[in-house]
């Protein structure tokens, strides 16, 4: 008699598209893939189009139902959590952020699930307040195995908040490159209305970390100052969009600027692109990021998290204080355009080198299930 599946539930923090709920729900794909009974819950579990893709990758979701109003209980001390927990059989849970740990760690060990892991992809998130620190020194005990996506998240846990280093795991985003392909590109430009000009192109949340005005801002800056065409492509959602169109409306050359809104699958959008660009104050290690140099794109980038390492060689830092350092970089590109083909050469070879997915999910399957990889 086969032994049953093992049932992990996958913890994201909404259902929109963004950096850790396209690895989480990439990962939990895989682990469907694996032969495991996953389902997927969100902190925030309102309407967003990964709940599309949970249907078409087969994993069930689940509202936890978790409260808002009750200050312990939206905090964890909840024994209706608890036994919502307890009724799904888990053998594993998956946390991506603290703050999911933070509202239901004790009521999935509560619930006896054996294994439960949380993976943190920003410093910022950990850091934001007394308040989130505090609960961080306490709640990791609730945890098998904290993983993070890049040596600088794990140094501030283990130094600052006093976190074991033997519990602390550094496992870095995985990309399958066998998605990632640009020989639909002509179509794609034309689809998009381009034509042999620069295109640059943000993929993320608008949310206030990311600054997106203030990339929007630099770029229609440049537009004065550069004889040479060029688009911006800004692909996503979020609250800024509001302040993103006021510029775009107000601006002679906001008919440069292209609204995408938010899609699932972003890969055809990079694939139209010339050069991926971010203005953001905070990341860890972007997923966006990755995405476009698997598909050759070099990048213009903030000097903040793991970003200086990425794109060493492969794209050009700035300073997310200091706007013209923005500027100055859009305009050198344009400039400049042969440092673009040189610069995407070594995109691609970099994250299959060092971004491998089957490394990531063999590690977390051993984590979450105790199993080794399949031979």
């Amino acid at each position: 008699m086969n032994a049953p599946a093992p049932r992990i539930l996958e913890v994201l923090f909404s259902f929109r598209v963004g950096g850790s709920e396209l690895v989480g729900l990439d990962l939990a794909r895989q682990l469907v893939e694996s032969g495991a009974e996953v389902y997927c819950a969100a902190i925030d579990a309102g309407p967003g189009p990964l709940r599309e893709l949970c249907a078409k990758y087969g994993i069930r979701i689940v509202d936890l139902h978790i409260p808002t109003r009750n200050p312990l209980t939206r905090n964890g001390f909840s024994f209706a959590l608890a036994r919502r927990l307890k009724d799904l059989k888990l053998d594993a849970v998956h946390f991506q952020h603290f703050l999911a740990l933070n509202k239901l760690g004790l009521p999935a060990r509560l619930a006896g699930i054996r294994r439960v892991v949380v993976t943190e992809h920003s410093v910022l998130d950990a850091s934001q307040s007394r308040a989130v620190r505090f609960r961080i020194r306490l709640n990791w005990r609730l945890t098998s195995a904290i993983t993070v996506v890049h040596e600088g998240i794990k140094e501030y846990l283990c130094h600052q908040l006093r976190i074991p280093e033997r519990h602390v795991e550094v496992i870095p985003i995985g990309i399958e490159m066998e998605n990632y392909r640009s020989d639909d590109r002509p179509a794609r430009r034309t689809a998009l209305g381009f034509g042999n000009e620069m295109v640059f192109i943000f993929v993320g949340r608008l949310a206030p970390v990311k600054n997106v005005p203030g990339l929007v801002e630099s770029f229609l800056a440049v537009q004065s100052k550069s004889r040479l065409p060029s688009r911006l492509l800004i692909v996503g959602d979020g609250e800024d969009k509001a302040v993103v169109q006021a510029l775009i409306a107000a601006h002679p050359s906001g008919h440069r600027i292209v609204l995408a809104g938010e899609q699932a699958d972003v890969r055809s959008y990079l694939a139209a692109a010339d050069v991926f660009v971010l203005n953001s104050r905070s990341e860890g290690t972007p997923r966006a990021l990755l995405e476009a140099m698997a598909l050759g794109l070099p990048a213009i980038c903030p000097a903040v998290g793991n970003i200086p390492s990425m794109i060493a060689g492969r794209g050009w830092l700035t300073d997310s204080a200091d706007p013209a350092s923005l500027e100055n970089a859009i305009l050198y590109v344009l400039q400049n355009p042969a440092s673009v083909v040189e610069a995407g050469r070594s995109c691609t070879m970099y994250v299959r080198e060092n971004f491998d997915t089957r490394r990531s999910v063999d590690r977390y399957r051993q984590l979450l299930l105790n199993q080794d990889p399949p031979q």
